[in-house]
């Protein structure tokens, strides 16, 4: 018999938005306002940082009216 191996896939890790603020040029190349503009609305507390990264090409790819 084959052994089936089963793929446990491990989720991201979770960050504060707050430690993602402070870190916002480290680790997405924008400034703070940038990231407090992608979370403006957004009540979730905690993001991966691939998460948090969407959240700001979106909020940059948005048209302004």
């Amino acid at each position: 018999m084959a052994d089936k191996q089963v793929a446990v896939r491990q989720s991201a890790p979770k960050y504060p938005r707050e430690e993602l603020l402070a870190n916002a040029e480290a680790l997405f190349g924008v400034k703070p306002e940038v990231v407090t503009g992608a979370l403006h609305g957004n009540a979730q507390t905690e993001f991966t940082v691939d998460e948090m990264r969407k959240l700001i090409d979106s909020f940059l790819k948005r048209r302004v009216s």
